[in-house]
């Protein structure tokens, strides 16, 4: 796994990197997942059991499918919304709201391996990042999570994988701190 460019989705606040081989960054390839019926319906179909197995009620194929997207367009506005509040005022909720610690206790204090979830409750959906300093994150992947582990399924320890990959072409690339990122050149600039 090769990173090979970092993009920003809000300007000092939100980035995304971009793994070799695929054509955008890791959150928009994300959210084009989550709205993608077809990579949806396929995933719902292999992970049938996992999604029935009770945790989210009843539900079918179709009904997840819907709930995704749905869930998916609050999730990422959100995201953007608050990203853009972590550099704008410090009255409104921010980045570090919706971004919790991947392990409780995490003991470090630096490139701390960060998630996020959706906004419904219970929600199945997952944003990684690695947290850089306060309100700034670069986001590795996402995952749709349907078990209690991440060590579950083939899919989530693909994403732990990814957030480890992250962190060290992070600290590779001496890009450790909040000021690390104001000289670094990123790609585009999108406030939508």
């Amino acid at each position: 796994m090769e990173i090979i460019r970092i993009f920003v989705v809000v300007n000092r606040s939100l980035l995304s990197v971009q793994f070799y081989g695929e054509a955008e960054d890791a959150f928009t390839v994300l959210f084009e997942q989550w709205s993608d019926v077809e990579y949806l319906e396929d995933f719902f179909e292999n992970n049938k059991a996992d999604l029935q197995s009770g945790f989210f009620g009843e539900i079918s194929v179709e009904e997840a499918v819907r709930v995704t997207i749905d869930e998916a367009e609050r999730l990422e506005e959100y995201v953007r919304r608050l990203a853009r509040a972590s550099k704008a005022s410090r009255r409104e909720p921010q980045l570090d709201f919706v971004f919790k610690d991947l392990k409780a206790n995490d003991p470090s204090f630096q490139l701390v391996k960060s998630k996020a979830y959706g906004v419904s409750k219970p929600s199945w959906l997952r944003i990684y990042a690695i947290r850089i300093a306060e309100n700034l994150y670069v986001v590795s992947g996402g995952a749709i999570k349907l078990t209690k582990t991440m060590n579950d399924r083939q899919h989530l320890r693909d994403e732990l994988e990814k957030l480890e990959c992250v962190k060290q072409y992070l600290i590779n690339n001496g890009l450790i701190s909040e000021a690390d990122y104001q000289c670094f050149e990123l790609g585009r600039y999108d406030e939508r």
